[in-house]
């Protein structure tokens, strides 16, 4: 099935994204879409002639609706899992990261699943850290809770009715414990490896039956590191500490 039948306009390429996760995506202070992803986004519409529009929506619900066809392609940091890759088709990875445990600098607990009984941890719906939770601590007595972003965890972290947040790392790092919101909290334990959580990678996701699409895409990513726009739009939004890509 082309490209062309996906898309309401050829002209137009649509991305399905959710907010809350600076710095890739978020709203900026003049109420727009920006970050990491939206920017690398624009970059990849400029590079494939067309025009970008951004359909915000919740982690959750992306998938069906990419499916309904709302959207062509989603851009919102999605980890790349065997059980996402049985229902879409992945680009090659925009960027790697792992999923850490936030909690209050004297939480006395860590990611070890057996330290985390009895204990609150927030999670945001549809994200491959949920699945993870909810499948591997909830039945070790983990209470595992669901939000429609990441904002309104970590707000109910900082009220006490979370322990503990579960995230991704740069995310984490950036959106949250180097803003003055995450004083007095910091990452518990080592970084969490396991298959739920995916590869590390995450990358932009399109419909099985899409592949010109997913083609197209990776070349114009291929293109922006080639002509070093993608490592510019990283240096905007990360420190030179963090590699953003990978190697």
């Amino acid at each position: 099935m082309s490209a062309s039948v996906w898309a309401q306009d050829n002209n137009i390429l649509r991305f399905g994204t959710a907010l809350g996760y600076a710095p890739f995506e978020y709203r900026g202070s003049d109420g727009q879409m920006t970050g990491f992803e939206i920017e690398l986004g624009n970059a990849i519409c400029a590079k494939l002639q067309k025009k970008c529009q951004w359909v915000e929506t919740e982690i959750s619900t992306m998938i069906p609706a990419l499916k309904s066809r709302k959207f062509d392609a989603i851009l919102a940091s999605i980890g790349v899992t065997e059980a996402r890759k049985k229902q879409l088709l992945f680009t090659n990875k925009v960027h790697v990261g792992h999923s850490r445990l936030i909690a209050r600098d004297d939480a006395g607990f860590s990611s070890d699943t057996a330290s985390l009984a009895g204990k609150s941890v927030g999670v945001e719906q549809g994200t491959n850290v949920e699945s993870f939770a909810k499948k591997v601590w909830a039945p070790a007595g983990v209470k595992v809770i669901s939000y429609s972003n990441q904002d309104l965890a970590y707000s109910d972290l900082r009220s006490g009715r979370l322990d503990a947040v579960l995230t991704g790392e740069v995310q984490g790092e950036l959106g949250f414990l180097s803003t003055d919101k995450g004083k007095g909290y910091r990452f518990a334990g080592n970084a969490i490896e396991n298959p739920l959580l995916g590869t590390g990678e995450s990358a932009i996701a399109v419909d099985k039956n899409n592949q010109q699409l997913a083609d197209n895409i990776n070349q114009a990513l291929k293109e922006l590191h080639a002509d070093g726009t993608y490592q510019k739009i990283a240096r905007k939004y990360f420190p030179p500490s963090i590699d953003i890509y990978g190697q």
